[in-house]
């Protein structure tokens, strides 16, 4: 065999390995990505029940909003989002720029996001960035720790 010869060989042999790897964190980068969105979605919808089932159960969960922290799920749907989606009309909400990293079971996505709502106190137009971290549990993608910071958007909104 040439040197042309064996080295297309030795391509073709690593194919299949690289293949695998890259296929199997593509779904799961596409499974991490839906469950971020869902978060704003669901958040929009004001599914408190959606939401649920995207959060980890485990006390030790924690949501930080600014300088603000929830630890657990529960605390942070009963006592911060439920009374501010109350209070929340016209609300829209969406994570893009999502940026999945996949770790094994574990995986981490930084994004952008904007918001936009009324309110008893005003219209609000919010900037920001976030991280959510996920572990698979079962197969599923579930929210360990979301991490969001943001500020009014320029322009007088």
């Amino acid at each position: 065999m040439d040197g042309t010869i064996a080295a297309r060989a030795g391509r073709l042999l690593l194919l299949p390995l690289l293949g695998a790897a890259g296929t199997a964190q593509q779904p799961d980068e596409a499974a991490v990505r839906r469950t971020v969105e869902a978060v704003a979605t669901l958040s929009a919808a004001k599914n408190l029940e959606g939401l649920d089932t995207i959060f980890a159960p485990d006390p030790w969960v924690q949501v930080i909003e600014g300088a603000g922290v929830n630890v657990g799920w529960t605390d942070y749907r009963d006592h911060h989002l439920k009374p501010e989606l109350a209070e929340m009309e016209h609300f829209t909400y969406r994570f893009f720029e999502i940026e999945p990293q996949v770790r094994g079971d574990v995986a981490w996505a930084p994004f952008r996001y904007e918001l936009a709502t009324d309110t008893p106190q005003g219209h609000v137009a919010v900037e920001g960035r976030g991280t959510a971290v996920l572990e698979k549990h079962g197969g599923r993608w579930l929210i360990v720790h979301l991490h969001t910071s943001g500020r009014r958007k320029s322009g007088g909104q």
